[in-house]
């Protein structure tokens, strides 16, 4: 019975919807060249994809940007890391509400500059694919 009640309250009410949003982790890459997916999650058909949080770890300053398409338009946010460090950012509203990712496309996190020689990347998606 415990199970069951734990269950049911890691689901969230958002809009309407009862979702289990769930990390996706990219793995590590050293110098990844510019516009490098670091991480993707697939929206199934018959699918729609909410964005609940983003994980961003690099060892230099860079520009991240949050990729999806969403009524067959292509969008984007852009995170600035002004240096190197660690971003964790979790939402109570899908940051893509009202412009969730269409079914049978990719929503990526990419880097838009070359990581240094010896930079280390890794990256994360809190998704709900609802």
């Amino acid at each position: 019975m415990t199970d069951i009640v734990i269950a049911q309250m890691s689901q969230l009410i958002r809009w309407g919807r009862a979702v289990t949003p769930v990390w996706v982790y990219g793995g590590e890459i050293t110098a990844p060249p510019a516009n490098t997916a670091l991480v993707s999650v697939s929206v199934p058909s018959g699918k729609r994809g909410y964005i609940y949080g983003v994980y961003i770890s690099a060892d230099d300053a860079n520009d991240f940007k949050i990729n999806w398409t969403s009524n067959a338009t292509s969008r984007s946010i852009r995170i600035l890391l002004g240096s190197k460090g660690t971003v964790l950012a979790v939402f109570n509203t899908p940051i893509n509400e009202g412009y969730p990712a269409d079914p049978q496309t990719t929503i990526t996190i990419t880097n838009i500059f070359a990581g240094g020689p010896i930079s280390v990347y890794q990256v994360g998606l809190l998704v709900a694919i609802v």
